[in-house]
């Protein structure tokens, strides 16, 4: 059973006050892109994982529309001032070099919402590096 307070939030923007008496009733640790802007990317991660503990399974859930749209324009909810995409396969490879993954899955790709077959085509590359990421490729 997912432990609510084992749950992560990273790159959250356009987050509503229904979701933020969500988030804070239930203990969910969450890091907005303040945040991210705030400490940078590697600082998250070593807070997020801190968090999580070393003795805990990891399913990574991630929800492309995390991605700024530059990079991954195909998404339900395109919000501007999201993460980069080395942000996001950074997130990915902190996440392999765990040892701790279990499950990946990548939500809200939907290349029935883009302008262009260009715009699909980004979002689906963004999308398999970020799970190649996870599944261990890196930059070197």
């Amino acid at each position: 059973m997912l432990s609510l307070k084992k749950l992560v939030y990273i790159g959250l923007r356009d987050v509503d006050a229904g979701e933020k008496r969500i988030l804070r009733e239930n203990g969910v640790k969450a890091f907005s892109m303040h945040d991210v802007d705030r400490h940078g990317i590697g600082k998250v991660m070593d807070m997020a994982l801190a968090h999580i503990g070393t003795d805990t399974p990891i399913h990574l859930s991630f929800d492309v529309d995390a991605l700024d749209p530059q990079w991954a324009p195909s998404t339900g909810t395109p919000v501007r001032g999201g993460l980069t995409l080395r942000e996001g396969d950074y997130i990915c490879e902190c996440v392999h070099e765990t040892g701790s993954l279990i499950a990946v899955d990548l939500v809200e790709v939907n290349p029935a919402l883009a302008d262009t077959e260009i715009g699909a085509a980004e979002t689906i590359r963004a999308g398999c590096s970020l799970v190649r990421c996870a599944l261990g490729e890196s930059l070197l």
